[in-house]
């Protein structure tokens, strides 16, 4: 079997993916094995994650992600500013439409071209105060499973010495969690550092993980909406409702290049 598979390569403030439209390509392209190879970043494409848009009988697309070591997770929203984009630069979508993840429905509005808002599940406790390695946190599901802790001074080298210790605790077998850590900077700005599982490292920008932040951060130091949320790859803007039932996360989608691989290429052998 030898398949030139089309795809676009984009990001959201740092957090990149590799795109591809399910009806365009094989079905191989939902293999772990095909996305952990061509993830890897000198001998694939590289990106965090791969992102399959297919067609929804109850919204205008539906869109799965994929961590980079092949495992699906429910959603991404970074990711999904970029599907967005994608589609409607295509001429597929306009400045609204609704799309499926796999926590559900969502929606997509656009500012301009560059700047996308998304609509978010509303985010609620799983739990209640956690004590691990010195910090006190919550899990929290905003359409991802986040545990979320605050400290007064984030680093990026704290986060890639934390993150992954308390990823693996036995708390969170045997999936696991994805870490975030972030710092109050006013009542309408906080700093968010987010460990990814599945991608198993410290992340430029997490966009669920942004969401499950803020609305700790609320919950103990009432911010005001809109937040600005400064991550490591730019900022992110949260707008919320008092009762957190209205919630969209907004920041820009880059589409940087589309291209296509032979399958060859990332599966050797396969013909």
């Amino acid at each position: 079997m030898s398949a030139v598979i089309p795809f676009t390569k984009a990001h959201g403030t740092g957090n990149d993916f590799i795109i591809f439209i399910q009806n365009e390509c094989p079905t191989i392209i939902s293999s772990p094995k095909f996305i952990s190879n061509i993830c890897q970043r000198r001998t694939g494409i590289g990106a965090d994650g791969v992102i399959i848009i297919s067609d929804s009988k109850t919204a205008d697309y539906k869109m799965d992600y994929y961590n980079s070591d092949g495992s699906w997770e429910t959603f991404c929203a970074n990711g999904a500013r970029c599907v967005g984009a994608l589609l409607k630069q295509k001429g597929i979508i306009k400045n609204n439409a609704t799309f499926v993840g796999g926590d559900g429905l969502h929606e997509i509005e656009f500012d301009n071209e560059n700047f996308a808002w998304v609509k978010m599940k509303p985010p609620n406790y799983k739990t209640e105060i956690i004590n691990l390695f010195g910090f006190s946190g919550r899990h929290v599901d905003s359409g991802a499973k986040h545990f979320v802790c605050e400290s007064k001074n984030l680093t990026f080298s704290m986060v890639e010495e934390f993150g992954p210790k308390i990823r693996y605790t036995e708390n969170f077998k045997p999936d696991g969690i994805n870490v975030n850590f972030f710092e109050v900077i006013s009542n309408s700005k906080i700093k968010v550092i987010t460990y990814e599982k599945g991608i198993e490292k410290v992340m430029l920008s997490c966009g669920s993980g942004s969401v499950a932040s803020v609305y700790h951060a609320n919950n103990n130091s009432k911010l005001i909406s809109p937040v600005n949320i400064q991550v490591p790859g730019g900022i992110l803007k949260l707008k919320f409702d008092e009762n957190w039932k209205n919630v969209w996360l907004g920041g820009p989608a880059v589409l940087l290049f589309e291209s296509q691989i032979n399958l060859n290429d990332v599966l050797p052998g396969i013909s």
